[in-house]
């Protein structure tokens, strides 16, 4: 499947209503998540939309960071992938396009109770022989 990460300020417009739409699926794990648009514009700029075949399917924001002593960890902080996009491929493709050619550690957060993105990073970590370490 061929993936393209485009950085998401080349389309405010509908990155902010992705944003909008990942905010309100994860609201359901977590009451203290709201729409913020602001709080979104100034994340655009780090965030990268998904696109396959011409469409744009979600997005996802990444960072290098040092996280308990660990080198230069990459941290996936958000990812999303629209429903309609989803079990077919392109979220395992979106990760494997965001982590291409990165040797270390790999950061990403999950909601205890959001089995369905558990299911997902476990197969995603399988797949790429990955470590997990739980806090």
């Amino acid at each position: 499947m061929d993936i393209k990460l485009v950085p998401a300020y080349l389309d405010r417009k509908l990155f902010l209503k992705l944003a909008k739409d990942y905010v309100k699926e994860l609201s359901q794990y977590d009451d203290r998540i709201r729409w913020d648009e602001p709080s979104w514009i100034g994340i655009m700029w780090m965030a990268d939309l998904i696109i396959t075949g011409g469409i744009t399917c979600g997005f996802a924001i990444k960072e290098v960071v040092q996280f308990d002593g660990c080198p230069d960890a990459l941290y996936i902080s958000e990812f999303y992938i629209i429903p309609e996009a989803r079990r077919n491929g392109t979220g395992t493709a979106a990760v494997s396009a965001l982590t291409k050619g990165w040797d270390g550690d790999v950061f990403l957060y999950i909601f205890a109770d959001n089995f369905a993105a558990k299911a997902f990073w476990n197969a995603v970590k399988k797949n790429n022989e990955w470590e997990e370490i739980s806090r």
